[in-house]
């Protein structure tokens, strides 16, 4: 595949072929709770903003326990979103997100699950609400981090925390011990780069007309099919939908709910780490004060960490006193002088499941002049 052009027909090429590889039984096709989640995925995120929501769908996630929390990092400690204030909010009317995902660190119980699973997916969806131009549709950004297993042996790095939870990204273990686990690359990786022109610029930034879009991040454990998988590589290349990690910047939502549609026959759905629908975030003034969903979240610029709900309260007592360093979940008690990624393991961290992420945001003004100044 050398072209974007020849990618989006390989497309639909393989969805031809996964969907005749599960009437043949290749792939979970009688997964119903994951097709239903998927159905409302699409239906939220292209819902006209204009158009009342129809209420919590909640019901409607894979796991509704696993329901992603946002979190904002500050240098006063962590914060929720709803505590922000409008003032706080970009004084424009579109602007220009930045999405920067730093670090992936499961629990000890979704550590097992992802086992478990013998591979797992990390992905990042950004909608827009508004397009930029009434001729044109509105537009999703969509990532994706994909690993698998194999065997590792893990050393002692600090005494009294053989339960720590380790790091994905790092590859460490507090404790020494072989076990079969993650192998993942840095998931700074995960940056909207289009696979089949990855020296083209990276696609991370999101245009947000109106200063409002949706936003959704999702993890699950996996195992891949490999009987479809035969069958899909005597046809065509389709590496870069399987890659460790691939990117596309603006693309239409039917196109991604294609893809969406082949990820789920190549990759059979085992368990849910964390899952979320497409939620209203507001990065604008303008924003708060048009209609929105109540549930819908103020973003500014900086850190953030996303864990699930019910793995949020582990956070309560030390809120005031957890940092993000350098994407890290560190506490503020733990030596300073040792390697964020070891003080990340220090027992004083709660240990939840959590994914960090930096957001930039800016006027689509002040982007534009970076840009025509090469930056």
């Amino acid at each position: 595949m050398n072209s974007r052009r020849s990618f989006f027909q390989d497309i639909v090429l393989l969805s031809a072929l996964a969907g005749i590889a599960e009437q043949e039984g290749y792939s979970q096709a009688n997964n119903e709770k994951v097709s239903n989640f998927w159905d409302a995925y699409f239906e939220e995120a292209e819902r006209d903003p204009n158009q009342v929501s129809r209420g919590s769908n909640d019901a409607d996630l894979m796991d509704p326990s696993k329901k992603v929390q946002l979190i904002h990092a500050t240098d006063s400690g962590l914060v929720y979103p709803d505590t922000i204030d409008a003032k706080q909010l970009m004084d424009a009317s579109d602007v220009v997100v930045t999405v920067s995902p730093a670090h992936f660190r499961p629990a000890p119980d979704d550590q097992r699950a992802i086992s478990k699973s013998k591979s797992a997916h990390i992905r990042v969806d950004c909608v827009q609400t508004r397009p930029i131009m009434n001729l044109v549709a509105p537009m999703a950004w969509a990532g994706l981090a994909a690993w698998s297993l194999k065997d590792t042996t893990y050393t002692k790095t600090m005494a009294n925390s053989t339960s720590a939870p380790y790091s994905l990204s790092s590859g460490k273990r507090v404790g020494a011990e072989k076990m079969t686990s993650p192998a993942l690359g840095n998931i700074s990786d995960l940056d909207f780069r289009d696979p089949n022109n990855p020296n083209n610029p990276i696609q991370n930034q999101v245009i947000l007309m109106g200063g409002s879009g949706r936003m959704a991040l999702n993890v699950t454990g996996v195992s891949a099919n490999q009987r479809l998988q035969t069958v899909l590589s005597k046809t065509v290349q389709y590496s870069s939908l399987v890659a460790p990690f691939f990117g596309f910047g603006a693309l239409a939502l039917p196109a991604l709910r294609t893809l969406t549609t082949l990820l789920g026959a190549v990759f059979n759905h085992e368990s849910v780490i964390m899952n979320s629908m497409p939620q209203q975030i507001l990065a604008t003034q303008e924003a708060t004060k048009n209609p929105h969903d109540s549930s819908a979240v103020k973003i500014v610029s900086g850190a953030y960490i996303a864990v699930p709900t019910t793995q949020a309260v582990r956070l309560k007592d030390s809120m005031a006193k957890l940092r993000v360093v350098d994407g890290w979940l560190v506490h503020q008690d733990s030596p300073a002088n040792v390697p964020v990624e070891q003080r990340a393991q220090d027992s004083l961290v709660p240990p939840v499941t959590y994914m960090s992420v930096t957001l930039t945001v800016q006027s689509l003004e002040q982007a534009q002049k970076e840009k025509a100044k090469g930056g």
